[in-house]
């Protein structure tokens, strides 16, 4: 199997981002009895967005939206998520 992902990201202010997200993915088959079926080749891709917004010194809020671009197995679904993270690197005030 094989995959590509890229990001391209613009940085409105420090720790503040915007992204937008691709990625594609090939291969993988099933077969029976040894005997590969081509009908099953794998190739799905999926585009997206992602925000980075802080919140304080050590915190921030990421939200992010992706959807399947080209989807031939599995689910073509949409997801979002949000997250707050918290990051312990920095000097302490």
């Amino acid at each position: 199997m094989g995959s590509f992902e890229g990001h391209f990201s613009y940085d409105v202010k420090p720790r503040y981002w915007i992204s937008l997200d691709a990625n594609f993915w090939y291969g993988g088959r099933t077969s029976l009895n040894g005997v590969q079926s081509p009908n099953t080749l794998q190739k799905n891709s999926r585009i997206g967005v992602t925000a980075s917004v802080p919140l304080s010194k050590h915190q921030s809020l990421k939200a992010s939206y992706s959807r399947g671009d080209y989807v031939t197995f599995g689910g073509n679904f949409q997801n979002v998520s949000v997250a707050w993270q918290y990051s312990w690197l920095g000097r302490p005030n």
